[in-house]
């Protein structure tokens, strides 16, 4: 074989703090305790509190075939709205 030059140290890529794995099983319910705790919910109903209402009517996921990309998109875009609204 080929004696190949170790690349890795060629790389200029950004030092973070974030873990290799999310961990959701573990991390997640710590997460929701934090934010029942700190009352986030009703911090966020307190802070919208005279605001007008904002309703987003949404449709069933598959109404018009099988699952797809454009599927994920649209329900990701939906959501950036919901909580556009929200803040």
């Amino acid at each position: 074989m080929q004696n190949t030059p170790d690349l890795k140290s060629t790389l200029n890529l950004p030092q973070t703090s974030f873990p290799m794995k999310a961990n959701l099983p573990q991390n997640e319910p710590k997460w929701l305790a934090k934010w029942a705790q700190e009352d986030l919910y009703g911090q966020i109903r307190s802070a919208r509190q005279g605001a007008p209402i904002f309703t987003l009517h949404d449709g069933p996921p598959y109404a018009n075939g099988r699952i797809h990309l454009g599927t994920a998109l649209n329900k990701i875009l939906k959501d950036f709205v919901v909580k556009s609204k929200t803040l």
